[in-house]
């Protein structure tokens, strides 16, 4: 069968040069356009050094226009608003399916948005209909979605782990959660953040917190939780800066509802995740590490008990699963595609 052809958009940041490097490879979507407004006109492989002799793709504008002319029939966003949801609507009236990488389609309210993004959605009549796509979660909602909202990589380690018991209720929903979450230098993005200081120098040799309290991924992360549990629920979360890549480690901490030990954990789990090629539970929370889902698209997550606190731990490639790599096993739910197709390789 033909390929079913895919633009990306922001294609030389990380989580865009992620996506083209699982897109070449993949055997049921074709890269017919890699966009950068800055370096439009350079070839795909000068601007990018690694990918050099294995596309001969020059970088287009990140136009409607542009995108329209490459025959393109998804498109995966890798770009901040405004730069995104201003092509979002006409993008759409051609009757592209979109994935978004950014945070433009996770909340689903303009006033979540605002709340947690500090500015006004462009196009706020799409946030009902955007699906959030944590691909374990809501596969069937994905399949027929027009809009995907890929999750943050710090939501997806917290949410997979999280949501199967929201769900069944074993969550004592008045007593505290808290996450605890350290990433790579690459989770900040390739620009200098002063909000989490993500110079090497700041890095190397230290680490540090950054937006206690206050991430925004919080919102998503409360949004889903709430949802899954049928009542309000909260999780207090702090991110670091850690001094390696990429990759997320994070260590939540709750309170068991009475009589809930962890056998009733674990079941909760292998149920959600049954057949689930990329959720890997772990025997115990030593085994969760970094080192052991980098470059992949698994997230590694495991948990023990003391007393009534259950103490989890989780894992996963903020550059794979927590972006680009979960932006393609969505685009495969989208076209009816395997979910792991493309998706295997380690060293994505």
């Amino acid at each position: 069968m033909p390929r079913i052809p895919v633009a990306v958009l922001g294609a030389t940041g990380y989580a865009g040069e992620g996506a083209v490097r699982i897109l070449l490879g993949h055997p049921g979507f074709q890269l017919v356009h890699a966009g950068s407004d800055r370096l439009a006109g350079t070839p795909l492989g000068e601007a990018v050094p690694a990918l050099a002799g294995e596309s001969d793709l020059v970088l287009g504008e990140d136009t409607p226009a542009a995108i329209v002319k490459s025959g393109a029939k998804a498109v995966v966003l890798a770009k901040k608003s405004p730069e995104v949801t201003k092509v979002v609507p006409e993008l759409l009236k051609k009757g592209m399916r979109l994935v978004d990488i950014g945070a433009e389609f996770r909340l689903r309210t303009p006033e979540g948005y605002a709340k947690w993004y500090k500015e006004e959605h462009a196009c706020p009549d799409l946030l009902a209909k955007a699906v959030y796509g944590l691909s374990e979660w809501r596969p069937v909602e994905i399949a027929a979605a027009k809009v995907v909202g890929n999750p943050g990589c710090y939501a997806t380690s917290m949410l997979l782990p999280l949501l199967p018991l929201a769900k069944a209720g074993l969550i004592y929903r008045t007593a505290a959660i808290v996450a605890i979450g350290y990433s790579g230098l690459s989770g900040a993005g390739k620009k200098f953040a002063e909000s989490n200081n993500n110079l090497f120098y700041a890095v190397n040799e230290n680490l540090h917190s950054y937006k206690a309290g206050s991430h925004q991924h919080t919102g998503e992360v409360d949004q889903e939780l709430s949802l899954a549990a049928g009542n309000p629920l909260h999780c207090t979360f702090v991110p670091h800066l850690a001094p390696i890549t990429r990759g997320i480690h994070t260590t939540i901490t709750l309170t068991l509802g009475a009589g809930i030990g962890l056998e009733q954990v674990l079941d909760a789990w292998r149920s959600a995740y049954a057949g689930k090629r990329f959720v890997r539970v772990r025997a115990t929370p030593k085994e969760v590490e970094v080192a052991n889902v980098a470059g992949t698209n698994c997230i590694d997550f495991s948990a023990a008990v003391d007393g009534r606190t259950l103490i989890i731990t989780s894992a996963l490639d903020n550059l794979v699963k927590g972006a680009s790599g979960q932006a393609i096993q969505n685009l495969n739910l989208m076209f009816g595609l395997p979910e792991e197709q493309g998706l295997l390789a380690r060293g994505m």
